[in-house]
């Protein structure tokens, strides 16, 4: 009997010690991909179209800054059962050899004692259990702002590189273009019509457009690394698609702050970290209170006197008397933190409410601005044809023809940068509001009110 006692304690020992690693790791990317197929491309250079909800869906798959953030998010949880099991009483398997002299001669033999030692304070320790069910939603929320931030900062790298690619199509133009204008005007001056003066200007402002060609290209590059490095992937030479369906917000600012408000999951953390100080108050209160101590033990074998004792129970209450400062103190500490941490909140609830009044503007602003360089493209147009019927009637040179050409480029190129800019502003209000995550599809689990089943 004493035997199969011992085998079943080592088997719920092996039990116990079983860790599933990619079980733990699939406890924080199923919330992050709740809803949104998981990317197959394969590893190495990106094939095919990237478009900012591709490179959006391999950021959330690949990048490690969520896996960082989610394995937070693991120990949180990991804490949570782990305040739980103190409930608990602890079985502990403590084998000892004996070696007694007595008068018949020398005794030797075996202990194996099977011991249950149990001490809990009720109050702190249900205290500390609900300190923990609200850091796991803490971490949770704060995992899901970190997968905001990296998704709209995937978008708005995406945008750049697509900006600085169509700006170095139009500064080639316009380089040709500054190389005929120096042609012209040194012609001009060999004739006698053109000064120095302007034959300088001129090379001026051709070594200008070649600086700015290099920067764009510049830009270019490290723009093309950092995609390359939030999406995980090689990014370098994929075709970049500016396709972007983003519903055009019209509620009005406040509405939009009321949803934010309830949306936001960095509102939800600080929240829960408000919840999670004040009951570390309670927990640190809790150590005035009396522990409850139980200490059962069982010998499966015996050598050791008295030999024909096979158990003992010890019951008893510990009840501090004299703690100097210490719990004080812990209290003091704790009242500050839950201070800090409703003031975190309270500036955030400010900063919240400012990210959506000024993504309200960007969007009001931005779409003004597309409106007003459509009507100035079109003039553009018909400058470049008037310029067009000129040249081919003989009454235009090709530098002022070219000249219209550049302009009508340069003109298309700021529609083009005010349209992905005017795509910018819409995701930073989604973001703002706390709505990005279900334009790309994700469905996120909610947070979790009263989650103690799984502590159970």
């Amino acid at each position: 009997m004493r035997s199969t006692a011992l085998a079943c304690a080592t088997l719920v020992l092996g039990a116990a010690c079983a860790v599933d690693g990619a079980r733990d790791v699939e406890r924080y990317r199923k919330p992050l991909e709740a809803g949104l197929a998981r990317p197959q491309d394969p590893e190495g250079p990106l094939a095919g179209k990237l478009d900012a909800r591709r490179a959006m869906a391999l950021a959330n798959a690949r990048n490690e800054r969520l896996s960082i953030d989610g394995e937070g998010y693991l120990r949180a949880l990991i804490d949570k059962r782990r305040q739980a099991a103190s409930w608990l009483p602890r079985l502990n398997l403590s084998p000892s050899y004996v070696l007694r002299d007595s008068a018949s001669g020398t005794f030797e033999g075996a202990d194996v004692l099977l011991q249950a030692p149990y001490e809990v304070n009720p109050k702190g320790l249900a205290a500390q259990q609900q300190r923990a069910r609200f850091e796991a939603r803490r971490r949770l929320a704060t995992l899901y702002a970190t997968q905001d931030a990296l998704l709209l900062d995937v978008a708005r790298t995406l945008f750049a590189v697509l900006q600085a690619e169509r700006a170095r199509s139009v500064l080639e133009s316009s380089l040709a273009l500054q190389e005929a204008r120096v042609q012209d005007v040194r012609a001009r001056n060999d004739v006698g019509v053109a000064r120095p003066l302007d034959v300088a200007l001129s090379e001026s402002s051709l070594v200008d457009a070649r600086v700015a060609l290099i920067n764009t290209e510049r830009s270019m590059r490290t723009g093309r690394a950092l995609l390359s490095f939030l999406v995980a992937a090689q990014a370098q030479a994929v075709e970049l698609d500016r396709a972007l369906d983003i519903p055009d917000e019209r509620r009005p600012v406040a509405e939009l702050a009321q949803v934010a408000d309830a949306q936001r999951p960095e509102l939800a953390a600080a929240q829960a970290d408000v919840e999670a100080a004040t009951r570390a108050i309670e927990a640190a209160k809790a150590q005035w209170w009396p522990s409850v101590n139980v200490d059962l033990r069982a010998f499966l074998s015996r050598a050791s006197m008295p030999t024909d004792q096979d158990w003992s129970a010890l019951f008893g209450v510990t009840l501090p008397l004299l703690e100097p400062g210490r719990i004080r103190a812990d209290v003091a500490d704790a009242f500050s933190l839950l201070r800090e941490a409703q003031l975190r909140r309270s500036l955030l609830q400010r900063a919240v409410q400012r990210d959506v009044e000024v993504a309200y503007a960007n969007l009001e602003t931005g779409r003004e601005r597309v409106a007003a360089l459509r009507l100035q493209l079109a003039a553009a147009d018909e400058a470049f044809a008037q310029a067009e019927a000129l040249y081919d009637a003989g009454l235009a040179t090709n530098l002022e023809r070219v000249t219209a050409q550049d302009q009508r480029l340069r003109t298309a190129l700021a529609l083009e940068n005010a349209e992905l800019e005017l795509g910018a502003f819409r995701l930073d209000l989604l973001r703002a509001t706390g709505t990005l995550h279900r334009w790309l599809g994700l469905e996120r689990p909610p947070l979790p009110e009263d989650d103690d089943a799984e502590a159970r």
